[in-house]
Protein backbone atom coordinates (compact mmCIF):
# COMPACT_ATOMS: atom_id res chain seq x y z
CA UNK A 1 0.00 0.00 0.00
CA UNK A 2 1.16 3.20 0.72
CA UNK A 3 4.20 2.00 2.78
CA UNK A 4 5.34 0.71 -0.19
CA UNK A 5 7.46 3.61 -1.77
CA UNK A 6 9.12 4.92 1.49
CA UNK A 7 10.74 1.52 2.13
CA UNK A 8 11.73 1.78 -1.09
CA UNK A 9 13.16 4.35 -0.93
CA UNK A 10 14.62 3.84 1.97
CA UNK A 11 16.47 0.76 0.49
CA UNK A 12 17.70 2.72 -2.03
CA UNK A 13 19.26 5.34 0.27
CA UNK A 14 21.01 2.43 1.85
CA UNK A 15 21.94 0.71 -1.12
CA UNK A 16 19.99 -2.46 -0.22
CA UNK A 17 17.73 -4.69 -1.59
CA UNK A 18 15.51 -4.58 1.61
CA UNK A 19 15.00 -1.38 3.98
CA UNK A 20 17.02 -1.83 6.64
CA UNK A 21 15.71 -0.26 10.23
CA UNK A 22 17.31 -2.33 12.44
CA UNK A 23 19.06 0.51 14.41
CA UNK A 24 16.71 3.41 14.50
CA UNK A 25 17.35 6.57 16.37
CA UNK A 26 15.48 9.70 17.16
CA UNK A 27 17.93 12.63 18.09
CA UNK A 28 16.39 15.68 19.05
CA UNK A 29 17.48 19.36 18.69
CA UNK A 30 17.52 21.53 21.26
CA UNK A 31 18.68 25.34 21.53
CA UNK A 32 17.30 28.55 22.79
CA UNK A 33 16.10 31.55 20.65
CA UNK A 34 17.03 34.85 21.30
CA UNK A 35 13.66 35.69 19.97
CA UNK A 36 12.07 33.46 22.59
CA UNK A 37 12.34 36.16 25.07
CA UNK A 38 9.84 38.12 23.56
CA UNK A 39 6.98 35.05 24.19
CA UNK A 40 8.33 33.90 27.84
CA UNK A 41 9.70 36.96 29.18
CA UNK A 42 13.19 36.97 31.15
CA UNK A 43 13.03 33.71 32.60
CA UNK A 44 12.70 31.90 28.67
CA UNK A 45 16.41 30.17 29.34
CA UNK A 46 15.45 28.56 32.58
CA UNK A 47 12.11 27.79 30.64
CA UNK A 48 14.31 26.29 27.61
CA UNK A 49 16.05 24.12 30.22
CA UNK A 50 12.72 22.43 31.54
CA UNK A 51 12.11 21.62 28.25
CA UNK A 52 15.72 19.42 27.68
CA UNK A 53 15.05 18.00 31.52
CA UNK A 54 11.22 17.16 30.50
CA UNK A 55 12.73 14.82 27.55
CA UNK A 56 16.02 13.72 29.17
CA UNK A 57 14.66 12.90 32.54
CA UNK A 58 10.56 13.48 32.93
CA UNK A 59 8.00 10.99 31.40
CA UNK A 60 7.76 12.93 27.89
CA UNK A 61 5.80 10.66 25.39
CA UNK A 62 8.61 10.26 22.59
CA UNK A 63 10.47 8.26 25.28
CA UNK A 64 8.15 5.92 25.73
CA UNK A 65 8.07 5.73 21.48
CA UNK A 66 11.81 5.27 21.03
CA UNK A 67 12.08 2.28 23.78
CA UNK A 68 8.86 0.36 21.95
CA UNK A 69 10.66 1.12 18.49
CA UNK A 70 14.24 -0.56 19.97
CA UNK A 71 15.57 3.43 18.89
CA UNK A 72 18.55 4.82 20.39
CA UNK A 73 17.25 7.97 21.86
CA UNK A 74 19.29 10.90 22.17
CA UNK A 75 19.12 14.81 22.47
CA UNK A 76 21.63 16.89 20.57
CA UNK A 77 21.79 20.32 22.71
CA UNK A 78 22.90 23.41 21.19
CA UNK A 79 23.83 26.05 23.95
CA UNK A 80 20.72 25.89 25.70
CA UNK A 81 21.91 28.26 28.07
CA UNK A 82 23.72 30.12 25.44
CA UNK A 83 20.78 31.93 23.40
CA UNK A 84 21.25 33.19 20.04
CA UNK A 85 20.50 36.58 18.85
CA UNK A 86 17.04 38.07 19.00
CA UNK A 87 16.31 37.60 15.08
CA UNK A 88 14.17 40.97 15.47
CA UNK A 89 17.43 43.08 16.33
CA UNK A 90 20.71 41.39 14.82
CA UNK A 91 21.54 38.04 12.85
CA UNK A 92 20.55 35.27 14.81
CA UNK A 93 24.33 33.82 14.28
CA UNK A 94 27.16 34.89 13.18
CA UNK A 95 29.10 32.91 10.19
CA UNK A 96 31.51 31.18 12.68
CA UNK A 97 29.05 29.91 14.79
CA UNK A 98 26.47 29.15 12.39
CA UNK A 99 29.47 26.90 10.72
CA UNK A 100 29.93 25.52 14.02
CA UNK A 101 26.68 24.16 14.72
CA UNK A 102 26.52 22.61 11.02
CA UNK A 103 29.69 20.62 11.89
CA UNK A 104 27.98 19.75 15.91
CA UNK A 105 24.80 18.63 13.94
CA UNK A 106 26.91 16.07 11.60
CA UNK A 107 27.94 14.04 14.44
CA UNK A 108 24.57 12.44 14.35
CA UNK A 109 26.04 9.83 11.97
CA UNK A 110 28.63 8.78 14.86
CA UNK A 111 26.01 6.67 16.53
CA UNK A 112 26.33 3.93 13.17
CA UNK A 113 21.83 4.57 13.23
CA UNK A 114 20.64 2.63 9.63
CA UNK A 115 17.73 5.34 9.97
CA UNK A 116 17.32 8.93 12.15
CA UNK A 117 14.14 10.67 13.24
CA UNK A 118 14.89 14.01 13.61
CA UNK A 119 12.83 16.26 16.10
CA UNK A 120 13.18 19.77 17.72
CA UNK A 121 12.58 21.00 21.47
CA UNK A 122 14.47 24.28 20.60
CA UNK A 123 12.07 27.17 22.74
CA UNK A 124 11.38 30.00 20.07
CA UNK A 125 12.46 27.69 17.31
CA UNK A 126 8.75 27.87 16.16
CA UNK A 127 8.91 31.55 15.62
CA UNK A 128 12.61 30.97 13.58
CA UNK A 129 11.39 28.10 11.41
CA UNK A 130 8.94 30.79 10.38
CA UNK A 131 11.63 33.59 9.60
CA UNK A 132 13.62 30.80 7.62
CA UNK A 133 10.40 29.71 6.30
CA UNK A 134 9.35 33.57 5.11
CA UNK A 135 12.71 34.01 4.09
CA UNK A 136 13.42 31.54 1.64
CA UNK A 137 9.88 31.61 0.07
CA UNK A 138 8.57 35.12 0.54
CA UNK A 139 4.83 35.70 1.12
CA UNK A 140 3.36 36.66 4.12
CA UNK A 141 4.34 36.38 7.84
CA UNK A 142 0.79 35.48 8.94
CA UNK A 143 0.99 32.90 6.88
CA UNK A 144 4.54 31.00 7.91
CA UNK A 145 4.06 32.17 11.66
CA UNK A 146 0.10 31.98 12.28
CA UNK A 147 -1.41 29.33 14.81
CA UNK A 148 -4.06 29.26 17.14
CA UNK A 149 -2.00 29.12 20.31
CA UNK A 150 -1.32 31.87 22.26
CA UNK A 151 2.14 33.01 21.02
CA UNK A 152 0.57 33.49 17.68
CA UNK A 153 0.20 37.30 17.05
CA UNK A 154 4.01 37.98 18.52
CA UNK A 155 5.34 35.38 16.51
CA UNK A 156 3.84 36.78 13.39
CA UNK A 157 4.68 40.55 14.52
CA UNK A 158 8.76 39.01 15.16
CA UNK A 159 8.74 37.19 11.71
CA UNK A 160 7.78 40.70 10.04
CA UNK A 161 10.06 42.88 12.35
CA UNK A 162 12.85 40.28 11.35
CA UNK A 163 12.12 40.16 7.29
CA UNK A 164 12.31 44.35 7.17
CA UNK A 165 15.90 44.25 9.42
CA UNK A 166 17.26 41.87 7.16
CA UNK A 167 15.36 42.29 3.72
CA UNK A 168 18.30 43.71 2.01
CA UNK A 169 20.77 40.62 3.32
CA UNK A 170 18.68 37.90 1.96
CA UNK A 171 20.75 36.64 -0.54
CA UNK A 172 20.75 32.76 -0.55
CA UNK A 173 19.52 29.69 1.80
CA UNK A 174 22.36 29.70 4.32
CA UNK A 175 22.01 33.12 4.86
CA UNK A 176 18.48 32.59 5.86
CA UNK A 177 19.82 30.23 8.10
CA UNK A 178 22.17 32.93 9.70
CA UNK A 179 19.76 35.55 9.93
CA UNK A 180 16.93 33.42 11.62
CA UNK A 181 17.73 29.66 12.76
CA UNK A 182 19.88 29.42 15.40
CA UNK A 183 22.37 26.97 16.57
CA UNK A 184 19.64 23.97 16.56
CA UNK A 185 18.91 24.30 12.62
CA UNK A 186 21.70 24.98 11.92
CA UNK A 187 22.72 21.24 13.61
CA UNK A 188 19.68 19.85 11.79
CA UNK A 189 20.99 21.36 8.30
CA UNK A 190 24.77 19.68 9.32
CA UNK A 191 22.59 16.27 10.12
CA UNK A 192 20.95 15.98 7.32
CA UNK A 193 24.19 17.07 5.22
CA UNK A 194 26.27 14.12 6.91
CA UNK A 195 23.13 11.46 6.92
CA UNK A 196 23.12 12.01 2.91
CA UNK A 197 26.83 11.35 2.84
CA UNK A 198 26.45 8.35 4.73
CA UNK A 199 23.27 6.93 3.43
CA UNK A 200 21.04 7.31 5.90
CA UNK A 201 17.33 8.16 5.28
CA UNK A 202 16.03 10.65 7.70
CA UNK A 203 12.62 11.30 8.75
CA UNK A 204 11.69 14.62 9.08
CA UNK A 205 8.98 15.30 12.16
CA UNK A 206 7.43 18.67 12.41
CA UNK A 207 7.22 22.58 11.35
CA UNK A 208 10.76 23.63 12.21
CA UNK A 209 12.45 20.43 10.98
CA UNK A 210 11.42 20.92 7.64
CA UNK A 211 12.24 24.79 7.49
CA UNK A 212 15.92 23.01 8.12
CA UNK A 213 15.32 20.86 5.39
CA UNK A 214 13.97 23.42 3.20
CA UNK A 215 17.37 25.56 3.34
CA UNK A 216 19.19 22.66 1.59
CA UNK A 217 16.28 22.16 -0.67
CA UNK A 218 16.51 25.44 -2.01
CA UNK A 219 19.84 24.73 -2.74
CA UNK A 220 19.61 21.61 -4.91
CA UNK A 221 16.62 19.30 -4.25
CA UNK A 222 18.40 15.98 -4.08
CA UNK A 223 20.42 17.37 -0.97
CA UNK A 224 17.20 15.88 0.80
CA UNK A 225 16.68 12.72 -1.54
CA UNK A 226 16.82 11.07 1.63
CA UNK A 227 14.30 12.80 3.38
CA UNK A 228 11.00 11.95 4.10
CA UNK A 229 7.70 13.47 5.92
CA UNK A 230 7.32 11.39 8.85
CA UNK A 231 4.06 13.47 9.11
CA UNK A 232 2.11 16.60 8.61
CA UNK A 233 1.45 18.50 12.01
CA UNK A 234 -1.04 20.76 13.14
CA UNK A 235 0.90 24.01 12.83
CA UNK A 236 -0.75 25.60 10.14
CA UNK A 237 1.78 26.54 7.51
CA UNK A 238 3.53 22.45 7.76
CA UNK A 239 1.31 21.19 4.36
CA UNK A 240 2.75 24.15 2.68
CA UNK A 241 5.99 23.76 3.55
CA UNK A 242 6.03 19.77 2.51
CA UNK A 243 4.36 21.18 -0.87
CA UNK A 244 7.29 23.13 -1.40
CA UNK A 245 9.61 20.27 -0.42
CA UNK A 246 7.69 17.80 -2.67
CA UNK A 247 7.21 15.62 0.34
CA UNK A 248 4.15 13.47 1.00
CA UNK A 249 3.84 13.06 4.88
CA UNK A 250 3.38 9.27 5.74
CA UNK A 251 0.82 10.06 9.27
CA UNK A 252 -1.55 12.82 9.38
CA UNK A 253 -2.93 12.42 13.13
CA UNK A 254 -2.67 16.22 13.76
CA UNK A 255 0.16 16.13 16.58
CA UNK A 256 0.73 19.60 17.60
CA UNK A 257 4.20 18.42 18.90
CA UNK A 258 7.48 18.97 16.83
CA UNK A 259 9.97 16.98 18.98
CA UNK A 260 10.24 14.04 17.22
CA UNK A 261 6.82 11.91 18.39
CA UNK A 262 4.80 12.15 14.52
CA UNK A 263 8.35 10.97 13.10
CA UNK A 264 9.11 8.25 15.68
CA UNK A 265 5.37 6.91 15.06
CA UNK A 266 6.09 7.14 11.47
CA UNK A 267 9.55 5.47 11.86
CA UNK A 268 7.67 2.48 13.91
CA UNK A 269 5.25 2.34 11.48
CA UNK A 270 7.54 2.05 9.03
CA UNK A 271 9.64 -0.83 11.10
CA UNK A 272 6.90 -2.87 10.82
CA UNK A 273 6.57 -3.00 7.41
CA UNK A 274 10.24 -3.71 6.37
CA UNK A 275 9.96 -6.74 8.73
CA UNK A 276 7.18 -8.37 6.08
CA UNK A 277 10.40 -8.22 2.97
CA UNK A 278 11.88 -11.12 2.31
CA UNK A 279 15.32 -12.12 4.09
CA UNK A 280 16.92 -12.44 1.31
Amino acid sequence: GDLLEPLARIAAVQGHKRPDLLRPMIAVFSGTHGVAQQFYGKDFVQISQSRIDNLTQGKAALKALAGQSGAAFKVYEFGTDYPSEDFTLAPSLSEKDCAAAIAFGMEVVAEAADIIVIGSAGLGAAAAGAGVAHGLFGGGANYWAGGDDIYAKARIQAVEKGIAKHKAMLTDPLEVLRLFGGRDMAGMVGAIIAARHQHIPIILDGYVVCAAAAILHQINPEAIAHCLAGHVSAEPAHRALLDRLDKDPILDLGINIGDGTGGAMAMHLLKAGASTFPKS
